[in-house]
């Protein structure tokens, strides 16, 4: 589950076009933030996905990704042409293909290829038609879903929503969230052709006249169970407030928000997932955890938590035109020389007492980001931010937390995944 929204030029505070996401995976699986750099390809070059081969194009650009360190898809990112890309898992009644390009496969393909938004609807949409989507989306568990992307540039956003190989997009003018539903109606610009017949080989009824993307496809008893509406609610509330004055602090406040009013017990202890997502043992939140955030003025500049838990992190500053700061490469077992694991060091004293945590940290966490968005040097952003948590983490265990209990469902994950049962 994830939650992307954006706000157009014309609603923010400075005129520029933002977009943010909260990659929300199974816990424990770790997220990857690293650079891709631009490369010519000979005629006939083929690339590995997740499953599938496709054919190379002559030239990709240069893109920063966000990616579950198992696959070869990016959850979301930036490339160097201003094209941001993020994608969500919705729930359909379409078939689901048993290998085929995964969501994230068209994230990175569409980064890695697209110089504009419109163009990298397109470009989704083409790969979609002609390979399909599919496979196993799951790191320990089989997930299959099918996909929906929030795609913007400088100038324009667009929602693309997916359902087997059919696809609907629209243009987005001013706010706009997706949060794991089906969203299009009969309102699309864009749409696969033969849309109808499609349904019908998918065993669905059309209905007459124009489709409605949603009524058509949406498996509405899953996306319920996904929140879906209730977190996009949430997002949008909150853009919609401030209307006019968004700013990328606005969207950094967004993603880390348990409910609206925000409260973090909601997120430990109620049955559906929150935007800022915390795992639990109950089906509705078992992939409930974001494992990693983005916020980003395309064209301009972005910033990564590179992190789990937004609530708990910090967003740092990336300049695509150099290189990323060393902070390891995580995989999918405990090493303390990755920032991402390091952290999770932390997130486990503070979710003994998350209220109190936050309490603890957040008047220091936002006046970091103050500095970072007043212009606080990538280097000297990364390195203080890491002072910070190291500090953090000191203050909660000396506080005692690291003999409170931790609940069951996490002490299994940290023995599967070998993170010590008590941080030292």
């Amino acid at each position: 589950m994830c939650d992307t929204l954006v706000a157009t030029p014309e609603v923010t505070v400075d005129g520029r076009m933002l977009f943010a996401k909260n990659s929300d995976r199974e816990p424990t699986e770790a997220q990857r933030v690293e650079l891709v750099a631009e490369q010519r390809h000979a005629p006939g070059a083929v690339t590995r996905c997740t499953y599938v081969d496709v054919p190379e194009v002559s030239a990709t650009r240069r893109a920063l990704l966000c990616r579950p360190y198992w696959m070869w898809g990016a959850e979301m990112g930036v490339n160097d042409a201003g094209v941001a890309i993020g994608n969500e898992a919705v729930f359909t009644r379409a078939p689901h293909a048993e290998t085929g390009l995964t969501g994230m496969d068209l994230v990175r393909l569409g980064l890695e290829r697209a110089s504009s938004a419109r163009g990298a609807v397109e470009l989704i949409a083409e790969l979609l038609e002609a390979h399909g989507q599919g496979g196993n989306g799951g790191h320990r568990s089989v997930f299959r879903y099918h996909n929906s992307f929030l795609v913007a540039d400088p100038e324009e956003a667009w929602v693309l929503e997916t359902a087997g190989r059919a696809w609907a997009a629209k243009r987005v003018r001013g706010v706009r969230s997706i949060s794991n539903g089906l969203t299009l109606g009969d309102d699309w610009e864009l749409t696969s052709s033969g849309l109808a017949a499609r349904a019908r080989d998918y065993g669905l009824r059309p209905g007459k006249g124009r489709e409605d993307f949603a009524r058509i496809f949406a498996d509405p008893v899953i996306t319920k169970a996904a929140a879906a509406v209730r977190r996009r609610a949430c997002t949008e509330r909150l853009l919609e407030r401030e209307r006019g004055s968004i700013s990328a602090l606005t969207a950094m406040r967004a993603l880390r928000q348990h409910g609206s009013p925000d409260r973090p017990s909601r997120a430990l202890g109620g049955v559906f997932q929150t935007v800022c997502a915390h795992a639990g043992w109950l089906p509705t939140r078992a992939h409930g955890q974001t494992t990693g955030s983005l916020v980003a003025r395309p064209g301009d500049a972005c910033w990564v938590t590179a992190t789990a838990a937004p609530c708990l992190s910090l967003f740092k500053p990336v300049d695509l035109g150099a290189e990323l700061p060393a902070f390891g490469a995580p995989n999918g077992s405990y090493d303390p020389g990755t920032l991402w694991w390091r952290h999770e060091r932390l997130h486990r004293l503070a979710l003994r007492d998350l209220d109190g945590a936050l309490g603890s940290i957040g008047a220091e966490r936002d006046r970091f980001e103050m500095e970072v968005l007043e212009g606080l040097p990538p280097g000297d952003a990364w390195a203080r931010a890491v002072r910070l948590e190291a500090s953090w983490e000191a203050a909660l265990r000396d506080r005692g937390l690291s003999s409170a209990p931790l609940p069951r469902y996490w002490r299994r994950l940290d023995r599967e995944s070998g993170l010590p049962a008590a941080p030292s």
